[in-house]
């Protein structure tokens, strides 16, 4: 079955067949649509067939992901959050979810919109958003939302855990500043310590662009008023990058001689 059709058929079982249904964009393991409800307009989330397990425990099955992702959405702080989120029995399981204004910070940047002196004022931001998420401790058991390193009760924070450019939703300001709309895709959230959450854009931008690193962990201390241990972050950047060169030797495409460079350190 195509996306479309998958998506014709999960509407009709939430019983609103003359709904209808925008492709948005495709994550590497969920389908998006923007859907015009009786009820107003909403996101849609419906699992890929071909999408990705979870890197953390591929077990994990898509209902726990998207419930996963509702528990961390709603103990978020400070945060732009996609709201009133629901999951759905529907087969496959999916989720429904309020629409957030703004484009992908990595849209932006493809688009030509981001040069390197704005970048680093998106990253400033992200990395006060990052901050204000990594304010929510762990409490008891942790819920439906499981430990990264195992840290104890007190110690370990809240985890976006796919923390990226093209998680976050933003838009220009005016006096040439960025508004973060929005943080989505949560499905990855778990407990752990906070530099575990730097290594997406450690990846992403900061290998290739230690200016925008800077101004990432200036925004975040703004906030947080703690030292980021930036060796931590490096550690934990390698290491995923030597995992994931090993499994696709190709992936990485233009930044893929970076990526091999920064491994060998590790």
């Amino acid at each position: 079955m195509d996306r479309e059709a998958l998506a014709r058929s999960v509407i009709e079982q939430l019983g609103e067949p003359s709904a209808r249904a925008i492709h948005a964009r495709d994550g590497r393991e969920h389908h998006l649509f923007r859907v015009h409800f009786a009820s107003g307009e909403r996101m849609l989330k419906i699992p890929r067939a071909d999408g990705l397990a979870d890197p953390f425990d591929p077990g994990r099955s898509s209902a726990e992901r998207l419930l996963g992702e509702g528990v961390a959405i709603s103990l978020a702080r400070g945060i732009p959050v996609p709201g009133n989120y629901r999951v759905h029995e529907t087969e496959p399981v999916c989720a429904t979810m309020e629409v957030l204004p703004g484009q992908t910070a990595e849209q932006a940047l493809e688009r030509g919109q981001l040069d390197e002196a704005t970048l680093a004022r998106v990253c400033l931001q992200m990395g006060r958003t990052l901050a204000a998420l990594h304010s929510v401790r762990r409490t008891g058991d942790g819920g439906l939302l499981p430990s990264l390193d195992g840290e104890g009760e007190g110690h370990a924070r809240l985890l976006h855990l796919d923390f990226h450019l093209g998680n976050v939703l933003g838009r220009p300001r005016i006096g040439a500043g960025w508004e973060i709309t929005g943080v989505v895709d949560w499905t990855c959230a778990r407990w752990g310590p906070p530099e575990a959450d730097f290594v997406e854009m450690q990846i992403g931008v900061f290998i290739r662009n230690p200016g925008a690193r800077d101004a990432f962990i200036a925004g975040y201390r703004q906030v947080s008023l703690r030292a980021v241990d930036v060796a931590e972050v490096e550690r934990r950047a390698g290491l995923e990058l030597k995992k994931r060169l090993a499994i696709a030797p190709d992936e990485g495409g233009e930044a893929r001689g970076y990526w091999q460079s920064f491994a060998d350190r590790f």
